[in-house]
Order: C-alpha cells, then structure tokens, then sequence
C-alpha cells in the first residue's frame, strides 16, 4: 500500500516533501533548545538579582533565603541541560535513522531511474535501438521512461524503413543501367523510323505512340532515381512550377487509381527562387502522397488542387483536398518528430523534415483549412535574387562552323561510337550518319582503342560499363598514349548508382550523357562538345586521319 502510494505521488510532490521534512528538522532543533533552556535559565537570573539585592542589604536570614533559591534554580538549570543534551542525542539518532530512508527515497524515484535513461541514451547513441528503460511508476520520470521507449520504438521502425527504402533505392539504380538500355535502344529505333519521310500512315501513328511510351517510361525512371537518389546539396534557381510537374509525374499513377481528380492553376510568369531543386521536389511529392492517403479515406467525388502564385516577394505552391482535413488538437503539433495520422503506416517524419527543407531554402511550409475544404498546405519560398545575366556563349570555330555545313549539323565530323549493346550502337550510328557525320563503332574499350590507333575521331562516344575494357579505362589509356584524344570523350552511362557518386567518372558532368537520352539530344551535344572544344576536335581529327 505504501508502495502504489509512493509511485502514485509525482516526483516534484516527492522532492517538494523531502526538502520541507529536511527544513523542518533542521530548524525544529534550535527552536526546542531555545524553549527547553530558556525558562530555566532566566529563572537563575532573576535568583541572582534578588540574591544581590539581599547581600546589599545585610540581612542573614533573607540571604540564606535566597541562596538556597538560587541553588535551586542552579539544579533546575542542570537538569535542563542534562535533559537537552539526552534530547539532542535522540534527535540525532533519529535523523541519521531517517538519512538512509531519504536516501533510499531519492535514489528509487530519481537517482536509479536518471541512470537508466542515461544509460538508455547512451546505448541509442552507440546505434542500438533495441534498448528499453524500465517504467518504475507514473511520475514524471516515468512517462518519460515512456516516451523514451516510445521513441527508441519509432526510430527502429523507422530504421528498419529506411533500410528498405536505401536497399530498394540501390537496387533500383543498379538495374537503371539494363532497364535505361533497353528503352534508348526502343526510342532510338522508333526516332529513326520517324525520321524517315516515306515512313507514314497507321505505322508511323503507332511509332509515335511508341516514342511517346519511350519516353515517358524514361521520364519516370528518372524522375524515381532522383528521388531515392542521395546527392549532395545543390542550391539553384528552380521555377516551382518544373517542381510541381516532376512531383506530379511521380504521383500521376495513384490518380487514376484512386479515382482522383487533379485542378488547380500554375503561374506561368512565376518568378525563380532559390533552394535545392531534389529536396523541393521531395516536399512536394510528400504533400501530395499526404493528400492523396486522406482522399483515400473519403467516398469520390475527390479532388486534389495545386496551384503557384507570387505575391509580396514570396513564390508559394499550395496543396489541398477535399478529405476530412486535420483535427485541431492535432494541427498544433502536426509539424513535430514522430507525429502522424496514419499509425503504423506513416513515418511521422515527412512534414517535419518538409518544413526543415523549407526554412533551409527561407522560407516556410504552413497548414490552413479553408472552410468546405479539408487540408490546404502551403509552401512559401523568397523570390530569388536577380543574378548577373549570363555570358554569351562564344561564337564557333571557323573548324567547328566548316562541321556543321553542308549536308546536316554533323557534317565533316568523324564520330567513334563505343558502345557493347548493338541495339543502342547501331541507332545511334544510323541517325549521327544521317546528319552527316562519319561514323565508327567499336563493341568495347580494346577495340574503340584500336580503331583510335588505326585512325583518330572528332569526338568519342564511349559507354561507362562495357566487357573487356570500360569508358574510364579507354580513357585513361588514351589519357596516357593520346591526351589530345581523351579530351574528345564524352561518355554514356545508364549506371545511375556509379553515376551518383562524385569522382566516379574523370571528366566534369557536363561531358556524360545519361541515358536514355534523345538522338536530336545527342546531336545536340555532340554539336555543343564540338564548339566548346574550340576546333581543337575537328582539327585534331583532320590530322590524324
């Protein structure tokens, strides 16, 4: 009994009720002392008053009188201080009774559960989330204990996700390579069959329709490896309206699924703001999922709104539906860790971190329900700065000019396709012929190199992962027989996952193109490659040739 009494006081009442008994023993002691003694001794005073009185007026018998009253009062006055010291004895007797009871008070409700929980968090701190501290009562301590299991158990969870998400994020990025060949070779196919004048009627309807799938399925393969990509921060001017579309592409499929219906209006004039256009797109597709799992639990008609706007210096994006929207004893701490709607299924994290990555950028991510609405959330970014308008681009080499006369924009440049998938090589090779440049190919590194030996090329097309002998290898062997060679590569990598990392390839991101990637695209890059390098290509394959 004494016991559930002890647990059921909370721990200020405890510390409040040791340090009250702590005072009041401390202080009762003088006060005792000073009563007990007291009286005595001012009984004894007023004796030897009386007594001088008495010998001043000479008389025997009134002396004798007083002498005997005042060794009265004397024996009174030692009995009172035997008394007080056998007192004062007892008192600290029972007080040094009473410190191990005290203390073994305060370590049970405070020392022993404070170590538990820096223990805990020290365990939490070493990377092991399946520590628990033990719940000794239901003070303040103790729910805390609570909260700290709690929270140790939604961080396992999460961790456990997490894992998932990262190994489903490497598996995905690691078969992009085979999947991202496969749909270049299919759009490269269906461009040059486009290309062909003769090439008309229901067939050429159909090829559209197949180029259109192509790169759509590029897109979103894309836009999925962006996502669950980890990259450094990258901080941009981005239009917010590119961002909506992304995340909408992302999301596009639950649409039709869940019966949903997407409105809204976009500002076309919206003005850029600055911030890391990966993790605002992250922001927008989680308040999109958000939206689209609330609709979910509402009966159509559904209907998500996005719309942009700018008004006084802040470009916003707001997010809304017609689901049941957010309680309002839930709304003051929607923004918080671990805090979700969802149970088990949410991570509690997804606005919390979208609000970081906001105020990160500064600005912010607020929740208003309008009324006859559910849930409207809205982003607000600064409008960016205006930055210096960009250099002009220099004009061509009289060399790269002379390339891209006559017959296309490729004209008089001597191409080196290096490629091991003969579905992709052979398009490419086709179209790059077409708009009028010679072209070569090689199936890997050993053989694009010997064919470089036998006769050098303007620029060299060299895939990252091929047998024998890969991209990076050709070029550091071109780097160390030919420099003037290895400045001609540009490389082609479906690899997103060996992409991702900075260093993985020895030349700046601007010479690898990802596939899959756009004949007209790669006749575009060739063309700027070939500008950029200021003729040294074109006149260094003349030479050689």
């Amino acid at each position: 009994m004494s016991g559930h009494f002890t647990r059921a006081l909370s721990l200020r009442v405890t510390l409040l009720a040791v340090t009250l008994a702590a005072g009041v023993y401390a202080g009762a002691l003088p006060i005792y002392l000073f009563l007990r003694v007291s009286r005595p001794a001012l009984a004894l005073g007023a004796a030897a008053e009386r007594l001088v009185q008495i010998a001043d007026a000479d008389t025997a018998g009134a002396a004798r009188l007083a002498r005997a009253e005042l060794l009265a009062r004397q024996r009174d006055l030692q009995v009172a201080v035997r008394e007080v010291r056998r007192d004062t004895i007892a008192w600290l007797v029972v007080g040094l009774l009473f410190v191990p009871a005290l203390t073994y008070v305060v370590r049970r409700r405070v020392w022993r559960p404070l170590r538990e929980l820096e223990v805990g968090l020290a365990e939490v701190a070493d990377g092991d989330l399946t520590v628990g501290v033990p719940v000794r009562g239901s003070d303040e301590l103790g729910r805390l204990a609570e909260h700290f299991n709690a929270m140790t158990r939604v961080l396992r969870d999460r961790a456990e996700e997490q894992g998932r998400f990262a190994a489903a994020g490497e598996l995905l990025a690691g078969v992009a390579h085979e999947v991202n060949n496969p749909l270049m070779a299919i759009a490269a196919h269906a461009e040059n069959r486009l290309a062909d004048p003769a090439f008309g009627g229901e067939q050429r309807s159909e090829m559209t329709q197949i180029l259109r799938q192509a790169r759509r399925a590029t897109k979103l393969l894309r836009g999925l490896l962006r996502f669950v990509r980890a990259s450094e921060r990258e901080v941009t001017n981005v239009n917010l309206n590119d961002v909506v579309r992304g995340a909408l592409d992302l999301v596009s499929y639950r649409f039709g699924v869940d019966e949903i219906t997407v409105g809204g209006q976009l500002d076309v004039s919206l003005p850029p703001v600055q911030g890391d256009a990966i993790k605002l797109e992250q922001v927008v597709v989680n308040l999109l999922s958000n939206a689209i799992d609330a609709l979910r639990a509402v009966t159509p008609p559904r209907h998500l709104s996005v719309d942009t706007w700018v008004q006084d210096g802040q470009v916003s994006v707001a997010v809304g539906d017609n689901g049941r929207g957010v309680a309002a004893e839930f709304a003051q701490r929607l923004f918080r860790p671990f805090a979700t709607t969802k149970g088990r299924r949410g991570t509690g994290l997804g606005l919390y971190i979208s609000r970081q990555i906001a105020r990160e950028a500064g600005g912010n991510l607020t929740l208003t329900s309008p009324p006859g609405f559910g849930a409207r959330f809205v982003l607000s970014l600064p409008v960016a700065l205006a930055s210096a308008p960009a250099p002009a681009p220099a004009s061509p080499s009289p060399v790269a000019a002379t390339a891209q006369s006559a017959v296309g924009s490729l004209a008089g440049l001597r191409v080196l396709i290096v490629e091991d998938e003969e579905a992709v090589r052979r398009p490419m090779a086709r179209y790059l012929t077409r708009r009028g440049a010679e072209v070569d190919e090689a199936a890997d590194g050993v053989e694009g190199l010997a064919r470089l030996r036998a006769q050098p090329a303007n620029v060299i097309l060299a895939d990252l992962r091929m047998p024998r002998m890969g991209g990076v290898e050709l070029y550091a062997q071109l780097e160390e027989e030919r420099p003037e060679l290895a400045a001609r590569v540009l490389f082609l990598s479906g690899d997103v996952s060996q992409l991702a990392e900075p260093g993985n390839t020895p030349v700046p991101r601007e010479r690898v193109l990802v596939k899959p990637v756009e004949l007209v695209e790669l006749e575009r890059r060739i063309v700027a490659f070939v500008q950029g390098a200021g003729g040294a290509a074109g006149a260094g394959g003349a030479g050689g040739a």
